[in-house]
C-alpha cells in the first residue's frame, strides 16, 4: 500500500443540464475536497419535503453509470424553513473524476463532478499520456515550494526548462519535437529530485 504525504487535489465542477428532472426543490448543491474526501452539501428550499435521499456516484466520463453510495431514510426537507444536509464520501475513486447526483424522493439533482488526484511520495502523474495536444504533469507540492522542470533529449541536452510553485506543469506537443524525453522535477527547497519520462507526439 502506498503512503501518501499529501493528496494533490485538482477541483473542477461540471454541471450537466437537461439530463435529469428540474432541480425545483433544491436551493443549492455543491461539492468540495478536503484531505482526499469529497464533501457534498445541499439545501432543500423551505416548503418542500421528500421521502428519503439517495446519493449516487459514477467515475465514467459519460457520467451515466451511477452506483448508490448512501441512502438517507426518512422525510427530508421542512414546510416552514430551508434544511441543509451534508455527506462526506470517505473513499472517492482516486485519479478519476467522481460524478455525483442526488435523488430526493422522485426528483434527481443535476450532476456535479470533481477530480481527485492522489500523488504518491516522490512520484508524479502525467495525464493524458502520451502528450499530444495538452497534458498536465502533477506532483506533490503541499507547501508550495519552488519546483523546476527540466526536459532532456537522448543526448542529455536540456530542451525545456521551467519553474512553478504550484502542483503541476502544463505540457503540450509544440514544446519539443515528437519523441521520448526524460525529465527531472527538482524541489528547489530541499533539492529532492523526481525522475520520469514522457512521450510527445504531434
Amino acid at each position: 500500500m502506498h503512503t501518501y504525504t499529501k493528496q494533490i487535489l485538482t477541483l473542477f465542477i461540471t454541471m450537466t443540464c437537461g439530463l435529469f428532472l428540474s432541480q425545483s426543490i433544491l436551493d443549492d448543491f455543491a461539492i468540495d475536497l478536503n484531505q482526499g474526501k469529497v464533501l457534498l452539501a445541499w439545501t432543500i428550499k423551505s416548503g418542500n419535503v421528500c421521502n428519503g435521499i439517495q446519493i449516487y456516484r459514477s467515475s465514467n466520463e459519460d457520467s451515466v453509470n451511477f452506483e448508490l453510495i448512501e441512502d438517507i431514510q426518512g422525510v427530508c426537507g421542512d414546510l416552514s424553513s430551508p434544511v441543509t444536509y451534508t455527506f462526506t464520501d470517505e473513499n472517492p475513486i482516486p485519479n478519476k473524476v467522481n460524478y455525483y447526483k442526488l435523488l430526493l424522493g422522485q426528483e434527481f439533482s443535476n450532476v456535479l463532478g470533481i477530480e481527485v488526484l492522489l500523488i504518491p511520495v516522490s512520484s508524479y502523474l502525467l495525464k493524458p499520456h502520451p502528450v499530444r495536444n495538452s497534458s498536465a504533469l502533477y506532483f506533490n507540492n503541499s507547501n508550495n515550494h519552488n519546483f523546476e522542470l527540466k526536459i532532456f533529449d537522448d543526448f542529455g541536452s536540456i530542451v525545456y526548462l521551467h519553474e512553478t510553485n504550484s502542483n503541476k506543469f502544463l505540457l503540450d506537443s509544440t514544446m519539443v519535437a515528437s519523441g521520448l524525453y526524460y525529465f527531472t522535477l527538482e524541489n528547489k527547497s530541499n533539492k529532492s529530485i523526481i525522475n520520469g519520462k514522457a512521450l510527445f507526439l504531434e
